[in-house]
């Protein structure tokens, strides 16, 4: 399993906007081979913090999403202004786990 974790900065005003859009997104990911599932998580000590947490069978085919026309549309349907409001804070790749236990 691979997981990628995105670690986001929201100005707070644009969190609530935020929230919509990954509510409302495309889905355009969800048929795609080797992804399992997305959350967004939010911080109960820091409202601004979000984290975008997507895992997939292997690396392989995260990697191939991220350069994918798909990728690239579903990005293109957020707002600038939304978009001019979150900052990456941090990208991180958990790889080469299993689930043990649920």
């Amino acid at each position: 399993m691979y997981v990628s974790v995105s670690r986001l900065r929201v100005q707070q005003p644009s969190v609530a906007a935020l929230m919509r859009a990954f509510r409302q997104r495309s889905g355009l990911v969800d048929t795609v081979d080797g992804f399992i599932d997305l959350q967004v998580w939010r911080s109960d000590r820091d409202p601004e913090e979000i984290w975008m947490v997507s895992r997939w069978r292997e690396r392989s085919c995260f990697t191939a999403y991220m350069k994918s026309a798909d990728h690239a549309r579903s990005h293109d349907r957020i707002p600038q202004s939304l978009s001019d409001a979150i900052c990456l804070e941090r990208l991180e790749h958990l790889h080469s786990f299993e689930v043990a236990a649920e």
